[in-house]
């Protein structure tokens, strides 16, 4: 037997099988055609090794089938469950960058307490009211308020320091028009005297703006006026309902009309008080209400159970201010 017999009969079983490649087969077939003897060992294999039935061949391709198929759907849900991974992986970076950025967004720090002022001035009532001058910046800037109890660095006792300062957004916020300066706070004499000292600014840095026993402005007539509509203005917002549309509101279109025009009040009035200097040119945008008006507001407001308070400023013929 030489070397090509010896590769043709290696083949044979791979040829019976039917698994030989189409170029193995040929070249067995080319070498039977002229070798007797890997002729008869061929037939004699044939003899030992049956051939596959159509049943065998079909349960064969059945069982490939069945394989393929199931590495078929292992690979979609292979497929699938990288992409919805994928799709979660990429929610959760998207909602932590935005969960992030609205932090960012709304973190704000304290700005340096000779940047504002903060003033206090008493009402008639004894009421005093604290108001901040934002000095015409354009940064969206709010006020804070911050009770402490802290120990005196000299006599250890304890005191009750109230903390009054000013904050920007980190991501800087710009105004289209200037802060206006405004009343922010309004407290009693008794919540006054709680406090040992108030502070404008932060415990890090700040300046005592009054002690017990301090001198605190009287407020202007302009002011009393301001804060006689705010008080109403608090009556109206603690008795109104709630509409349809789940807002604050009154049933009787005249007690809304009114109370929508005792905003438009407060707003020119605010406008006029000499310790809120307008930074804002468009600050006051309405004509005054007329003296008439006015007392028929109040009157609607008083026959509504809304109290008007003691002595009501336009009882006499002519407005708070004038001669």
């Amino acid at each position: 037997m030489n070397k090509e017999c010896g590769m043709v009969r290696d083949l044979l079983p791979l040829v019976i099988d039917e698994v030989a490649s189409e170029a193995s087969r040929e070249y067995v077939e080319a070498h039977l055609s002229g070798c007797a003897e890997c002729t008869a060992v061929y037939a004699e294999m044939k003899k030992e090794i049956p051939a596959k039935t159509e049943q065998d061949k079909g349960n064969e391709q059945a069982a490939f089938s069945k394989a393929a198929g199931k590495l078929k759907r292992k690979k979609r849900l292979r497929t699938l469950r990288n992409v919805l991974l994928g799709v979660l992986i990429g929610c959760i970076v998207l909602g932590g960058g935005l969960i992030a950025h609205d932090r960012i967004a709304q973190a704000r720090e304290h700005i340096y307490y000779g940047l504002y002022n903060v003033y206090l001035s008493e009402l008639k009532s004894g009421d005093v009211v604290f108001t901040v001058d934002y000095h015409g910046s354009y940064d969206d800037l709010g006020t804070m308020v911050r009770p402490v109890k802290e120990k005196d660095g000299k006599t250890g006792e304890e005191k009750n320091i109230l903390y009054v300062y000013v904050e920007k957004y980190l991501i800087n916020r710009k105004l289209a028009s200037p802060m206006q300066n405004y009343g922010f706070m309004e407290m009693t004499a008794e919540e006054l005297n709680g406090y040992d000292e108030i502070r404008q600014g932060v415990p890090s840095e700040y300046r005592t703006i009054w002690t017990p026993g301090g001198k605190i402005d009287k407020a202007s007539e302009q002011m009393e006026e301001y804060y006689f509509w705010d008080r109403i203005d608090q009556q109206l917002w603690h008795h109104a309902d709630e509409t349809p549309d789940g807002k604050a509101g009154y049933a009787s279109y005249e007690m809304t009309s009114c109370w929508n025009m005792v905003g438009v009040i407060k707003h020119e009035i605010s406008a006029t008080v000499p310790e809120w200097p307008v930074s804002n040119t468009e600050f006051r945008s309405m004509e005054p209400l007329d003296l008439k008006t006015i007392q028929y507001v109040l009157s609607v407001l008083k026959e509504n159970g809304i109290e008007i308070g003691t002595p009501n400023l336009y009882e006499n013929e002519n407005l708070p201010g004038q001669e």
